[in-house]
């Protein structure tokens, strides 16, 4: 049953069919949008709006329509048995993990999770950084030094990230898989996720039960689960630091802290507080000073306290032979070099990230939370989560739009809780008089499961595909060394992944560092030295639309000569 009341501007189009408009409307926005982007030099963000997200946006435009065929009033609330939640928790972390291993081939994409993983295997030595070979100290550069604590002929290395997320890997490898990490974050946060909505509606739990569809059904949750980047430990320790602050009590207040200093140090500083300040600021209007007091202090020794990591461990990184200063190690320093650079394309970015947000989430999530909004203007709880949903959005614009790989929008990944909390009140609001909501909610949850996610599933396997086959082929070179260019393909310098203790074989190092000296070091009678192709990269160059380069053939023709010389054998690794 439709409802055909009159609005001012819209006629008497029914809610049903303004939800489909909208979601016209955003896939038009992102078809737009990608002719708004320079091509070909387009970012990653166009290309993946271009190849994945304008067809997620306009396959969920076709699924709203057939979910609204012959809706009918249902006024008897959703259910689901508590005992369930468990189940459907469990279900969740093993579809994360299958998804890692099958869909994502267990490959490490973006340098964010091969940071992760760095640092794991660091911490679950004992150590708080890897001690460098002293004959790797002056050519540490070549090894892909990227994203690490800066330094010349440093004595050892770590990544420039926090350390909790590694931290949390390295305890879950103490005792199983720690790809397991992920997948354990996403279960911990649809818990909480569920305990915080029924302390705010206790005595409706239809809202609890919307909440676990929307979480269910959102696809940059489940596929965030399935890497190693921070994002889902960043969802699952915001939600569980709700319910402990929703608990209003002194030792869960103290317990909301201690999630605060891990939430704060998984990463990057930044989004745990962004999160939570909304959210605390509703303590000062209900005039609470004594929580008001309790949290600002501890909120201000949590980041003082990881704001002064990056230092105590570039001194740790440092030796006697570096020649350079911490410059760019702690955040304020890290801010002011990206500020300074400018991005000419950052309405462009932030638009079509918010795009990507919504294309791989739950269908009824926009709608939902534009209902809510009403609800924020006069609720402080229900302001307080629009507010975290859009600071990290306005935050990000200004200081890095551009997100590099990722499903959906990752820098608002920790915020999804609040979003979808927002969108529980609107639909707490609305639901009353639109009873056709229940079966809506419903269809649009199976269709997002039986055909979105398994459609961003093959998107998800296509992009990894090409990176991952040829990781596979170079660690089965059986070779000493692996050298390929950082450009010799998009994202080729992602393929030097090297263990912290250079264990590894082949130890893979970059083209372009490889000198005189290294060949040198590296080069003696029975060493072979693994190259690619160009045909070898193809994959990569057709995926991101790139003309084929022929830099790595170039690399052979010049290296060669010189590795044979010294001694080494040179292997091409060609295209299949």
């Amino acid at each position: 049953m439709h409802d055909t009341r009159t609005h001012p501007g819209w006629g008497t189009v029914s809610p049903i069919h303004r939800t489909v408009v909208g979601s016209l409307l955003l896939y038009l926005s992102a078809v737009c949008l990608c002719t708004f982007f320079p091509f070909p030099v387009h970012t990653d963000t166009a290309l993946f709006l271009y190849r994945q997200d304008r067809w997620l946006l306009l396959t969920e435009c076709g699924l709203l329509l057939i979910a609204c065929i012959s809706l009918d009033d249902r006024q008897r609330q959703l259910r689901l048995p508590q005992r369930l939640l468990p189940v459907v928790a469990l279900g969740l972390l093993g579809l994360c993990y299958a998804g890692s291993k099958w869909i994502l081939f267990g490959y490490q994409m973006s340098r964010d999770e091969q940071m992760a993983v760095f640092d794991s295997r660091v911490f679950s030595a004992g150590l708080l950084v890897q001690p460098l070979p002293s004959g790797w100290q002056t050519h540490a550069s070549a090894l892909n030094t990227s994203f690490m604590l800066p330094g010349v002929h440093p004595d050892a290395w770590v990544s420039a990230y926090l350390p909790m997320n590694a931290v949390l890997r390295a305890v879950v490898g103490l005792v199983a898989d720690p790809v397991l990490t992920g997948p354990l974050m996403v279960a911990l946060g649809l818990i909480s996720l569920w305990k915080c909505s029924r302390l705010l509606w206790p005595d409706d739990r239809e809202a609890s039960v919307v909440a676990v569809l929307l979480y269910v059904g959102s696809g940059q949750i489940l596929f965030a689960g399935m890497t190693a980047y921070a994002m889902p430990a960043h969802l699952a320790f915001d939600l569980l630091w709700l319910w402990f602050f929703l608990l209003n009590r002194r030792v869960t207040d103290l317990a909301a802290l201690f999630v605060a200093f891990v939430a704060t140090g998984l990463h990057q500083p930044l989004f745990h507080p962004l999160f939570a300040a909304p959210i605390l600021f509703t303590l000062v209007l209900d005039r609470n000073w004594r929580r008001v007091a309790l949290f600002a202090t501890g909120y201000v020794a949590i980041c003082a306290f990881w704001l002064a990591w990056p230092d105590w461990m570039h001194a740790l990184v440092s030796g006697p032979a570096s020649i350079t200063a911490g410059t760019g190690t702690d955040y304020f320093n890290r801010l002011s070099l990206t500020l300074s650079k400018g991005d000419l394309l950052r309405s462009r970015e932030m638009g079509a990230n918010v795009l990507r947000f919504f294309a791989w989430q739950h269908m009824l999530l926009l709608p939902l939370m534009a209902a809510g909004i009403a609800v924020a203007r006069r609720e402080h709880l229900a302001a307080a989560f629009a507010a975290s949903v859009i600071l990290p959005v306005c935050v990000m614009l200004v200081i890095l739009p551009y997100q590099g790989h990722g499903f959906g929008y990752r820098y608002v990944h920790g915020v999804i809780g609040a979003a979808i909390l927002l969108a529980v009140y609107g639909w707490r609001r609305i639901v009353a008089d639109r009873p056709w909501l229940r079966p809506l909610v419903v269809r649009t949850t199976l269709a997002g499961i039986l055909v979105l996610l398994p459609l961003q599933a093959w998107m998800a396997r296509s992009f990894y595909a090409p990176f991952a086959g040829i990781d596979r082929r170079i660690k089965e070179s059986g070779t000493d060394y692996f050298i390929i260019g950082a450009r010799d393909a998009p994202y080729s310098h992602d393929l030097v992944i090297n263990r912290p203790d250079l264990s590894n074989r082949p130890i893979r190092l970059f083209g372009e560092e490889v000198d005189g000296a290294l060949i040198r070091s590296i080069c003696r009678s029975g060493v072979t030295v693994a190259m690619p192709t160009s045909a070898l990269l193809r994959p990569i160059e057709t995926y991101f639309i790139n003309s084929h380069s022929r830099r790595a053939d170039k690399r052979i023709a010049d290296l060669s000569p010189r590795l044979s010389a010294a001694g080494c054998t040179v292997v091409r690794i060609d295209g299949p």
